[in-house]
């Protein structure tokens, strides 16, 4: 086996790409559907709830949209259907939630790097009213036998819709409209009744009672249906009538197919009849087909209403030339139009006879001409026959020989006297009628045109006269009428090939109308899909050159610039033709096609090259074609190569006046396309969700930035000082410095290490420039500082843009960092001060971005520190006042108009009541000191009025108001009087609901540096519970694990690499004193004082000091109390302060046993006081509860709880120190008694019949628990007085004997009695009742029974 060696293979196989199989339209719902699902959830914490609800809506039909894609069971165009429902939701959402807008082509997402930037620009580009009365009218029948039914004139209320316009200003509030309801004074003008009421006509009609009206509520929308379907879903679906309006709109979409033919009955002349009195006349419609059937359904008396098969008019009475004025519409089948009629029945209906409606007379009206077309568009005269009423009208086929009005006299022929109808020659009726149809026409001009076969003598005439037909005619039936004109070529080319050029030309003008613009896509499927005319493009382009050739001759050139504006469609026929016709012949007479066509741009050039400055309309005509000629390169590239049409394109443009200048022509040309590129790196030249044009621009920046020629530190040292020295002048330019750094910060912002490197050093030579000139660089650090929080804003800056200013003092690379270079100049210190300054805004401004599209509360708070940090640290004023009105505009979007009333309170603190003149600012206008704090004053008093908090716009008021009086300003003066006495009857009127307030600790070393291992006190919203408010911080902070224990967590976790997240509920510590004068001010005035203005917030954590009392844990049970104290009270310009300090104190168990029953009391007191003033409109169940809580647990323990662990004589001998106490704790529950008899008093006024046996049993707790107390008071009040005696016995005996009553007068009444009672008791026990001491006794009495009220 010798020979062999030891051999390696390596196969190697060509790549190939990998392309899924799946659809790209599944592959970007799917994408965008995950996408969207987090925003949805932000949604939800953002309360943000009516897009949430439509995105809920949209994502729902997205995924049953995208599972019938993959279930790949429909036809092609099913798909296609499908594919344009998903991008429409698709760009929907995008659009709704400020994502980007996508490029499509064929409705799938197109990849940049493979179309040009203006194919881009045109994808992204190309993604891109009502009656003025409202009538309602009320009919009702009187007269007559009830089996007979007549519709009478009754009422009508009118509403102009220009007043809704007007007084609607948010489109989505929905407001109430009171319509009243008039009656005619004259029967006989009812049919203009609407129109009076609207011009106020008063003599003519009169309200029949003050109490008559309608109520409508109306809401405003503005968009296509589509998307207002998608948008209001569940508004929409439930029966919501769509009325169309009456004609077609302004703008006509392909597709819309509808045949609705508008009937009005106008009026009548009728005979007597030999009759006394003048008849009631009723007219009955009918609408018949040929054979005499009875179309079913085919009426319709208005939207929302069930279509009717005969409709009967109103009647009036005593009147035989009744005017109606009804509107009906027809929708009756295309299929059955051609043929039918209508057919009006003419009845008097008696009040007499029975009330029968007796026949008298009918009229009638083909809907379709003998010529195809239908009724005109204007009222018809028709005749009116005479008949009895036993008529059947068993043979319509009789009355449809005869004439039906004027205009029929002379086709018809003479009615003979044996004929069963005969014409009344004394009587008519008048109908209007209006065509809404895309299938049948009134035009007999476009139907002749149609059917040009049957009538080919008038071709001629009818094709000059096409300009004349209506352009909805024309669009409606557009692809026969191009069928037409096409087939006519290919019939006769010599004979109408000019008028068929000029009738495409003005039918392809007509499609750059913006009504008929919607059906230019028409024309695209038209021109790849049904153009069949394969000899036109001979004659398309022998008509162009002969116009363009004629261009020098002709003084008037309209026809010529119709022509030249339609070049576009024409070129697409004629390359479509010449296709077509290469097809058929196999490619027969191509070097002739080819030949026509450069003959053709002959003529072009021709035209560019005259001299038009003496001749206005040949220049029009030349900016028509030049307007139009990049429109024809894709159609000729079809049938030339990119060679060919470069070529005829460069021979076309040289052919132009002033092209022989080569030399100034290219300066003028590269100094546009320099203008062209400045333009470009604005970026506010597209929209913000147009990001690949936005990228493809600021690609384009960093290359040129980027460019080895701009990049001085790779040349010798005496070539840059060559090049500095002759652009100098450049960097001495007095606005250099603040017109160059916003795109200088602009370019530094793009992610990429290298251009960031080469930027961020010219900040140095600004700096150093700035400082040799004016000796700082003020101007630097102000515009550095503007255009950092402009960019931010702007939604600039992401995670990876934290390091950017980092580079100020650690550059890698070739370049040495902003520090280094310092080092050598005189300014190093301040320059160092301004890089820390601008580094601690960047921080904050980062964070800011970042946590601007998280939970509102983070944003507004670090809103309110960037604006400390602007008034603080570097007292910029302006942009101070600037994130004022931001963090003003957070709250105002989540309806926190308190918080906004105070932030905006800020920027009022710093103005004056002077007239020093203030510029312009954001949206105020340039004015004095004095205007724009009145105007902020107004302001914040409209954002306190709708917060509720009208005790904070009181004091506003009253400075308003004295600097209107010294301005004798009484027309203000009278306003802010009566806007502050309103706030003064909304607080005593007006129920407000009282927030809860939550504690957040937020630790770990993951959360943002302003929220970390730092605590806060929240004011909730209302309704808001621990449980929702925990979920929504949660929601907001995914990551953070939820700490259950209230105590301080310990410095693993506040070091961790975590985010832990600790919330419990606190209780405010008001300021309010409760003195005796407080006891007259109504409860909730007091209740606002306890909630508002609070910087002080504790909670309690309950403990046994020494061992659990088995019997009643109440007597161990001890709370720790601990006091949080914010930096500002609540509310203030946030929801949320920080905590500056804690206070910590024990609580004892009495002491806590106080507490507990004296905040029951005052959460009694308050909620009775509600129901007392009738705030919770007759719902009692939270009475009902909280009463049933109090008493079922002092029957069942609760307060009784508190009685044994503390009335005991065991623990009050042991406690001699808590008398006082004790006695507060007896006085406390013996007042929650009586404020309980109180509240079952209302609950017994208010109470439901149904719920009575509830108060019943309440009312017997009731009696069982005051019982109990009155026992317990009793036994120990005796002893209370003997262990009394002890300590005070001296002191109230000496009082009493100096009758020093005066003393006594702080004390309650039940304080006094047992005072009385227990000197009694001394006295006795002492034995000097007997000696003298009566009298006093007894004035001791009297003096404490007058001093209290006669209810004691």
């Amino acid at each position: 086996m010798s020979g062999l060696s030891e051999c390696v293979y390596v196969y190697c196989r060509q790549c190939e790409t990998v392309v899924p199989l799946e659809d790209p339209i599944i592959t970007e719902s799917t994408s965008t559907l995950q996408e969207w699902g987090v925003l949805w959830k932000q949604l939800y914490v953002k309360h943000r709830v009516e897009l949430f609800q439509k995105l809920r809506h949209v994502m729902s039909e997205l995924m049953d949209l995208r599972r019938q894609l993959i279930s790949g069971h429909m036809t092609q165009e099913q798909s296609r259907e499908v594919k344009r429902h998903i991008t429409l939701r698709l760009d929907w959402g995008n659009e709704h939630l400020g994502l980007d807008l996508v490029p499509r082509k064929e409705f799938e997402m197109v990849d940049p790097d493979q179309f040009s930037v203006s194919d881009l620009y045109k994808m992204v580009s190309a993604w891109q009213s009502c009656p003025t009365d409202c009538r309602m009218l009320l009919n009702d029948s009187k007269k007559g036998p009830p089996h007979v039914q007549y519709r009478r004139p009754y009422g009508c209320a009118a509403l102009a819709m220009s007043d809704v316009f007007s007084s609607i200003t948010d489109p989505r509030e929905e407001k109430d409209f009171v319509l009243k309801i008039y009656t005619c004074n004259n029967e006989s003008e009812w049919y203009q009744i609407h129109e009076n009421i609207i011009r106020k006509s008063s003599t003519k009609y009169s309200a029949p009672s003050t109490n008559y009206g309608l109520i409508v509520s109306l809401q405003l929308f503005r968009g296509d249906l589509d998307t207002l379907r998608r948008e209001n879903h569940l508004m929409l679906s439930r029966g919501v009538t769509l009325t169309r309006k009456l004609g077609f709109p302004d703008v006509i979409l392909p597709g819309d197919s509808r045949n609705d033919l508008y009937l009005t009955l106008e009026r009548g002349d009728f005979e007597r009849g030999g009759k006394s009195v003048q008849k009631n006349i009723e007219v009955t419609v009918y609408v018949l087909y040929a054979d005499g059937e009875t179309l079913k359904d085919c009426i319709s008396v208005g939207c929302g209403e069930p279509s009717v098969s005969e409709h009967h008019s109103f009647v009036l009475y005593h009147n035989n030339s009744p005017r109606w004025s009804e509107s009906l519409k027809l929708p009756i089948p295309i299929e059955r139009f051609r043929g039918s009629h209508l057919r009006f029945e003419f009845r008097h209906c008696s009040t007499k006879d029975k009330g029968e409606k007796k026949l008298f007379g009918f009229a009638f009206t083909p809907l379709m001409r003998e010529d195809g077309t239908t009724l005109l568009d204007e009222c018809h005269e028709l005749y009116v026959y005479k008949c009895d009423e036993n008529t059947t009208f068993s043979n319509q086929g009789l009355y449809l020989s005869m004439p039906c009005c004027k205009a029929d006299l002379n086709s018809c022929p003479a009615i003979p006297a044996s004929f069963p109808f005969q014409r009344s020659n004394k009587e008519s009726f008048s109908i209007s009628t209006l065509l809404a149809s895309t299938k049948l026409t009134q035009n007999v001009d476009l139907l002749t045109l149609l059917k040009w076969k049957a009538n080919p003598e008038r071709v001629l005439d009818i094709l000059g006269r096409l300009r004349l037909i209506s352009g909805e005619e024309i669009v409606k039936f557009l692809q026969d009428v191009l069928d037409t004109l096409f087939s006519l070529l290919d019939d006769n080319i010599d004979k109408y090939g000019p008028l068929v050029f000029q009738s495409l030309v003005f039918i392809i003008n007509l499609l750059r109308d913006p009504r008929y613009y919607h059906f230019r896509p028409v024309m695209d499927a038209y021109t790849h899909n049904q153009f069949a005319g394969a000899l036109a493009y001979k004659e398309l382009i022998r008509c162009l050159k002969w116009y363009m050739d004629r261009s020098a001759e002709v003084v008037r050139q309209d026809h010529i610039q119709d022509a030249m504006r339609a070049l576009e469609y024409l070129f697409k026929f004629i390359v479509q033709s010449r296709a077509l016709y290469s097809r058929a012949t196999c490619g027969l007479e191509e070097e002739q096609f080819r030949a026509s066509i450069q003959e053709l741009f002959h003529s072009i050039r021709f035209l560019l090259s005259l001299d038009g400055r003496n001749a206005e309309t040949l220049v029009v005509t030349q900016a028509a074609l030049l307007n139009s000629f990049p429109d024809i390169f894709d159609e000729l590239l079809q049938m030339f190569t990119v060679q060919e049409v470069a070529e005829l394109v460069r021979g076309t443009l040289a052919s132009m006046p002033g092209t022989v200048d080569i030399g100034q022509s290219m300066d003028e040309f590269l100094l546009k396309i320099f203008c062209v590129f400045r333009n470009l790196m604005k970026l506010s030249v597209f929209p913000r969700d147009w990001s690949i044009m936005r990228l493809l621009t600021s690609h384009l920046a960093v290359l040129f930035v980027s460019q080895p020629s701009l990049q001085l530190e790779s040349l010798s040292q005496v070539k840059r000082k060559r090049i500095l020295d002759k652009y100098e002048h450049t960097h001495t330019h007095p606005h250099f410095t603040p017109g160059m750094m916003g795109p200088f910060l602009g370019v530094t912002l793009v992610p990429q290490t290298e251009v960031r490197n080469i930027m961020i050093p010219i900040f140095h030579d600004m700096m150093d420039w700035e400082q040799r000139k004016n000796g700082n660089f003020k101007q630097v650090e102000a515009e550095l500082m503007d255009k950092l929080d402009s960019m931010m804003s702007d939604g600039k800056g992401e995670e990876n843009h934290r390091e950017l200013f980092g580079l100020l003092t650690q550059l890698f690379g070739p370049y040495p960092s902003l520090l280094e270079k310092m080092e050598q100049e005189t300014w190093r210190e301040t320059g160092v001060s301004f890089i820390t300054s601008v580094t601690r805004l960047i921080e904050r401004l980062l964070d800011y971005r970042c946590v601007c599209v998280g939970e509102e509360t983070e944003s507004k708070k670090l809103g309110a520190n960037i604006m400390n940090f602007y008034k603080c640290e570097i007292t910029k004023e302006d942009m101070y006042i600037r994130y004022i009105h931001k963090l003003c505009d957070l709250h105002l979007q989540m309806h926190n108009y308190t918080e906004a009333a105070f932030t905006l309170l800020l920027y009022w603190e710093l103005l004056q009541w002077s007239e020093q003149p203030l510029r312009d600012l954001m949206q105020y206008p340039a004015q004095s000191q004095w205007q724009r704090k009145e105007t902020l004053s107004r302001k914040i008093l409209h954002y306190f009025n709708k917060g509720k908090c009208w005790e904070y716009g009181i004091s506003l008021c009253r400075e308003l108001a004295l600097q209107y009086e010294m301005l004798y300003d009484y027309h203000s003066l009278s306003w802010i009087r009566k806007m502050e006495a309103s706030f003064y009857d909304n607080i005593i009127e007006q129920q407000r609901l009282e927030p809860e307030f939550f504690r957040m600790g937020f630790y770990g070393r993951k959360f943002p540096f302003f929220l970390r291992n730092k605590e806060f006190v929240c004011r909730g919203y209302d309704y808001e519970r621990l449980e929702d408010f925990q979920q929504r911080m949660l929601t907001e902070f995914p990551q953070a694990i939820a700490l259950q224990q209230p105590n301080l967590p310990d410095d693993s976790i506040q070091q961790s690499d975590a985010q832990y997240l600790q919330i419990y509920a606190v209780t405010p510590v008001s300021e309010l004193s409760d003195g005796p004068m407080m006891d007259r001010v109504p409860e909730r005035i007091k209740s606002f004082y306890r909630i508002n203005n609070v910087s002080r917030f504790h909670y309690d954590r309950p403990f046994h000091k020494g061992p659990k009392d088995r019997e009643n844990e109440f007597r161990s049970l001890w709370i720790e109390r601990t006091t949080l104290v914010l930096c500002r009270p609540l509310p203030g310009i946030s929801r949320w302060f920080e905590v500056e300090r804690r206070e910590v104190m024990e609580v004892s168990p009495l002491e806590n046993a106080i507490y507990v029953v004296e905040n029951k009391n005052q959460e009694l007191r308050t909620l009775i006081s509600q129901y007392q003033h009738r705030h919770h409109h007759g719902n009692i169940s939270l009475l009902s509860m909280c009463l049933n809580g109090v008493i079922d647990a002092a029957v069942n323990g609760g307060i009784a709880r508190y009685q044994e662990a503390f009335f005991d004589k065991d623990y009050i001998s042991s406690h001699p120190e808590e008398m006082e106490r004790i006695n507060q704790l007896k006085e406390l529950m013996q007042e929650q008694v009586h404020i309980l008899g109180v509240g079952l008093a209302v609950h017994e006024k208010l109470v439901h019949p149904e719920m009575r046996p509830l108060h019943k049993k309440l009312v017997d707790q009731f009696h069982v628990m005051r019982s109990g107390l009155s026992h317990v008071s009793i036994a120990s009040s005796s002893f209370l007085m003997l262990i009394e005696l002890v300590g005070i016995v001296g002191r109230y005996h000496s009082l009493c004997c100096q009758r020093r009553f005066s003393d006594f007068a702080g004390l309650t009444f039940r304080q006094n009695v047992n005072l009385v009672v227990l000197l009694h008791v001394v006295l006795i026990f002492k034995g000097e009742w007997t000696n003298g001491n009566t009298p006093k006794c007894l004035g001791t009495l009297r003096f404490v029974y007058n001093s209290e009220s006669g209810n004691h």
